[in-house]
């Protein structure tokens, strides 16, 4: 009987792990801590909660470091990434930002759809976003990517950087870092994209 009952067993667990296996894959993650060791395009990282993780760098990955930048530099039609704050049971609140990217002039890079992970915070839920500027007015951002338009609120002390592109051979154990794409996968977590600063502090949350 039991021999039997794994038979049958058996299909279902290998098409549920391909589901699991598949879904890993489409759903990007945002990974953020400090770099442990490097080697080559592998990298391993300790992320915010503690977590040790192996970074695989894709063949393509853009790289970035940071120099610091101020509203005055956010234009119309700029390429931007966002850290911002929803406070969980406000769902009529424009997030918060706290930190705004500005990448540089790419026709290649499309931004992204909204990368949403848990912050350390218990009532507030930490938001990455990708977009153009379409308004900057008022003390309210607003950006587009192929999601739509978002609306945030935008405190005068946000915290304003300018990414600046380098090279793999520049990333540095005891860097701390910023991966807006992570992807996990069967075959480990993969970054296209990964920017790195030398201060925790450059990284908001």
């Amino acid at each position: 009987m039991i021999p039997t009952l794994q038979r049958m067993l058996a299909p279902g667990a290998i098409a549920l792990s391909l589901v699991i296996s598949i879904a890993m894959a489409q759903v990007p993650l945002t990974l953020r801590g400090k770099i442990e060791s490097v080697s080559g395009q592998k990298l391993t990282v300790k992320a915010r909660d503690g977590t040790m993780t192996n970074v695989k760098l894709a063949d393509d990955v853009q790289v970035f470091r940071l120099n610091q930048a101020s509203l005055a530099d956010i234009k119309r039609g700029s390429l931007v990434g966002t850290t911002s704050i929803e406070q969980m049971g406000f769902a009529d609140m424009s997030p918060k930002v706290v930190e705004i990217y500005i990448f540089p002039d790419d026709p290649k890079r499309e931004p992204n759809d909204t990368v949403r992970s848990v912050a350390s915070k218990s009532n507030e839920i930490l938001s990455y976003i990708e977009g153009s500027v379409v308004d900057n007015v008022d003390q309210t951002l607003t950006i587009k990517n192929p999601g739509g338009q978002k609306r945030m609120a935008m405190p005068t002390n946000v915290k304003v950087v300018m990414l600046v592109a380098t090279a793999v051979a520049d990333i540095k154990v005891g860097q701390y870092f910023l991966v807006p794409d992570a992807n996990p996968t069967s075959l480990g977590t993969i970054a296209s994209t990964i920017i790195v600063g030398s201060d925790r502090a450059d990284f908001a949350m």
